[in-house]
């Protein structure tokens, strides 16, 4: 049989992300089948286990190529002039302006991640890379001078990313629920927090009262 070019096999594998990601939006995780991603991949089964030989195998390529966007994403906002308004342009452009069935697939995988050890390895992952580039990107604004000096970056990222998954599954389970107030409210506390502090210039010497 010939090999497939890098091409190929690359198109392929998006084929089967994008066809699992929508059968776990329709169905479920755990009542997808991977006979139904056979189907809405428009393979056979033979052929799609060369590539992902299990869900969890498919968790992790969906997981890896989040991570990517996720990483242009964050690079964009490390390049801007201002990382917090750039991170709140992030932020509503996942947790608003993207489909909310992409929110409830995620919210079904971490609650696989309570029960499956693979599936909570790559949760994990997710978190550490999502923790290490605001990190980055908090680390940027100190560079830049829109964040103040002696921030506990890797403890604050953390807490942001905690609010934000917060936000994620309160979306998710509720249809009518805006995020873009709390988005706003959140990051302009923020703002306030880590802004640089101001000096104040001390007095000549001499200067009359």
């Amino acid at each position: 049989m010939p090999r497939l070019a890098p091409q190929s096999r690359d198109d392929r594998r998006a084929r089967i992300l994008d066809a699992a990601k929508s059968c776990f939006i329709r169905f479920g995780f755990h009542s997808a089948s991977m006979q139904q991603i056979c189907a809405a991949a428009g393979m056979s089964a033979g052929n799609l286990y060369r590539y992902f030989p299990s869900k969890d195998a498919i968790i992790e390529g969906l997981c890896e190529r989040d991570m990517n966007e996720a990483a242009d994403g964050f690079a964009a906002v490390r390049s801007g002039p201002d990382v917090l308004a750039g991170l709140e342009g992030m932020l509503l452009e996942y947790l608003w302006k993207r489909p909310r069935e992409h929110l409830c697939m995620w919210t079904e995988i971490s609650a696989e991640a309570t029960r499956s050890d693979a599936v909570n390895r790559n949760s994990r992952r997710v978190y550490a890379f999502i923790e290490k580039s605001l990190a980055e990107v908090l680390a940027q604004g100190i560079a830049n001078g829109t964040v103040r000096k002696g921030v506990d970056m890797p403890s604050l990222a953390g807490l942001m990313n905690a609010v934000f998954e917060g936000m994620m599954v309160r979306r998710a389970v509720a249809p009518d629920f805006d995020p873009r107030p709390a988005i706003r409210l959140f990051m302009a506390q923020l703002r306030a927090a880590l802004a640089p502090s101001v000096s104040t210039p001390k007095k000549a010497r001499g200067a009359r009262k």
